[in-house]
């Protein structure tokens, strides 16, 4: 049964690689009505909306309706890894910036670059491979069902894309990092203790990877926001920023703390640069949610 469902999906990609990009769109923008009004994780997204938007209630039916558009193009846009998302990629995405990438790649160090599920994680990552042609890596989980997966990794590596998959991959990105590599990371998912520590999101503290700032202290890699986005027109733009720096502390566990909140505060920034194309379906805020509490960050973290 995977075998048929697999071959109906690749022909689906490749029918939407064929036509015409407004053509396109309208495909997504259907799928996403369709999404909308089957209630698809609408609760999840309108707790999402009222923590980053409070009393705005307009602006969050705005952005709950744009959101779906984007949700059901989103997901036409990664079916293309089943085959033509290197085609697609090159046609319609430019990058801006590249230079940070270069210059970070001088200093031999190799390269972390900060990203979330803002636009498409899987086109930022096949454009950082072959329109800025860097040895990348994403750090990512693995799909089920299995012949999913494994037709994903496929298609990411036909892109020149490899990929090591949670928990343990903090031995592959060092290796890579070594190699003056670079690895793409997402950081807004919730990750507890003692891997995760909890920095304000929308205002609200929740666990948060601290695997960025550890490979900055660890390695020396240089720390570039990438920002992935869909233009009006439909063709999409990835933007590097320049590399962030290290806020350093006497105290090991404050220090890895304060940097994951700067991380996290440059995610929150471009996500309300383009908060229609950010992935509010995603249940960011788990565990405890209860205010910060005084030297919590000097604490080393446990796991409960």
């Amino acid at each position: 049964m995977g075998h048929l469902v697999l071959f109906f999906l690749r022909g689906l990609a490749w029918a939407y690689w064929a036509q015409p990009r407004l053509l396109q769109l309208l495909w997504g923008t259907g799928l996403g009505w369709i999404l909308m009004g089957l209630r698809f994780r609408s609760r999840v997204v309108r707790e999402n909306l009222t923590r980053a938007y409070s009393q705005q209630t307009q602006e969050q039916q705005r952005i709950f309706r744009a959101s779906y558009v984007h949700l059901g193009r989103l997901i036409f846009e990664i079916l293309l890894l089943l085959g033509p998302m290197k085609k697609f990629v090159s046609r319609w995405m430019t990058v801006k910036n590249p230079h940070y990438t270069r210059e970070a790649l001088q200093r031999g160090k190799g390269i972390v670059f900060l990203t979330s599920h803002l636009g498409n994680w899987e086109m930022m990552a096949v454009g950082g491979s072959i329109l800025l042609d860097l040895d990348l890596m994403m750090v990512t989980k693995r799909v089920k069902p299995g012949w999913l997966h494994r037709a994903i990794e496929r298609g990411r590596l036909a892109c020149g894309v490899k990929a090591t998959y949670e928990p343990r991959t903090l031995k592959d990105v060092l290796h890579h990092l070594k190699k003056n590599g670079a690895v793409g990371i997402v950081l807004d998912q919730y990750v507890g203790p003692p891997v995760g520590v909890r920095v304000p999101v929308f205002g609200t503290p929740v666990g948060t990877s601290m695997l960025i700032a550890t490979l900055a202290k660890r390695t020396g890699a240089a720390v570039l926001p990438a920002v992935n986005y869909r233009n009006p027109d439909g063709s999409w733009v990835l933007e590097i920023h320049p590399p962030l720096d290290w806020e350093g502390a006497a105290d090991p566990h404050l220090e890895l703390a304060l940097n994951t909140a700067h991380y996290s505060q440059q995610i929150e920034k471009s996500i309300y640069e383009h908060p229609e194309q950010w992935l509010w379906t995603h249940r960011r805020f788990k565990g405890d949610l209860s205010p910060l509490t005084q030297e919590e960050w000097l604490k080393p973290r446990v796991r409960k």
